[in-house]
Formats: C-alpha cells, sequence, structure tokens
C-alpha cells in the first residue's frame, strides 16, 4: 500500500476546547464543505460543492480526486471528523519535527518519549532541557508538524502545505463553536 499523502488537521486554538462534533458536521454541511457520508467509514464524509473554495490550494493545475475508484487502495480526498476526547490528543507523523521551547527555541529531541507520557497525567507539562522552563505540552511550537486537540476536523490525501484553509472557513468554525481554530499536516 502506498504512504499516506497526508492530512489537514484543523482543531480549536485553545487545546482544552471541546466543540461539539454534531455543531460541526451541520456548519459544514450547511456551508458545502461535507456533502453525504461515506459508507463503510465512520465519521467520513464526501467533500461538499464548496469544498474547493474553503481552502486554498498551492500550485498549478492541482487536481484533488474527491471519489473514490473502481480500486478499494486508491486514495482520494474526503473529510473525517473525530470524536471528542476528554483530554488532548497528540496528533503527529512521520512529518512531524522535535517541538522547539517557546523561550529559548531548543528543540526536544525525545518529544516522543516525553509529549506521550505526558498526557497520561491530569495536569501534562514538559520541561525544556535547555533553560528549565516548563509548559503545558501543547504550548510547545510544533511549526504545523503536529499538534493537539479534544476533536479534528481531519481533510484526508492532502500533502503537507498543499491547502490551507481560508480565513472564511476559519471564520466559519469560529462563529460555529466560540472557539478560534488552527490547523496544521499530519502524514501517517
Amino acid at each position: 500500500m502506498p504512504n499516506h499523502t497526508g492530512r489537514l488537521v484543523l482543531t480549536t486554538a485553545d487545546p482544552l476546547a471541546g466543540p461539539a462534533a454534531s455543531v460541526l458536521i451541520e456548519t459544514l454541511s450547511r456551508a458545502g464543505f461535507i456533502a453525504v457520508p461515506l459508507p463503510g467509514h465512520p465519521h467520513a464524509y464526501a467533500v461538499g460543492a464548496n469544498f474547493l473554495s474553503l481552502l486554498a490550494f498551492s500550485g498549478c493545475a492541482v487536481v484533488v480526486p474527491t471519489a473514490a475508484g473502481p480500486d478499494p487502495h486508491t486514495a482520494f480526498c474526503h473529510v473525517r471528523i473525530s470524536t471528542l476526547s476528554a483530554a488532548p490528543r497528540l496528533l503527529y507523523g512521520r512529518n512531524t519535527r522535535p517541538p522547539r521551547c517557546p523561550n529559548c527555541r531548543a528543540r526536544l529531541i525525545d518529544w516522543r518519549d516525553r509529549m506521550i507520557a505526558q498526557l497520561e497525567r491530569p495536569h501534562p507539562e514538559t520541561t525544556c532541557t535547555a533553560c528549565g522552563d516548563t509548559r503545558p505540552p501543547w504550548r510547545w511550537d510544533w511549526k504545523e508538524q503536529g499538534g493537539f486537540g479534544r476533536l479534528f476536523v481531519l481533510v484526508e490525501e492532502v500533502f503537507p502545505g498543499e491547502a490551507v484553509p481560508t480565513p472564511p472557513l476559519i471564520d466559519m468554525l469560529t462563529d460555529a463553536c466560540g472557539f478560534g481554530w488552527r490547523h496544521f499536516y499530519v502524514q501517517d
């Protein structure tokens, strides 16, 4: 099976915020960002009629396959909406690099072991080995290569940096949920 192209991930700017998935689905459906649920794929939706106007794609002559082909292994662009978790979760992939300390800019080289272990604690905090600054793991600089949230809107089969949410999409999500939104990219 080929490598996962990647995904654009949208989540609340505050990783502790917990928007209702039902509100997001209704909002994204009404706006034409998503269409019908995909059979056999829980929490997954076909892209809607306004999908390409709510994301800005870079490059010339961008082709975005938006429907499954006859081969079930053929990748196509679709949207998944995760379930709401009780605490912030870390999404990362093969493109994720060590996050930087916002205080001294040092890289946290052993981030996987340290961050994942911290998430099992009620009040996770990670200490920078260079300057000693301590903060929650979501307050580190991930450079749009990973991040935290309790609920995610995942735009599947989008190469990192290939698509960016437009201001109207971010504004729509903010208005619907009452929380600011941000984005990052992950490749499996």
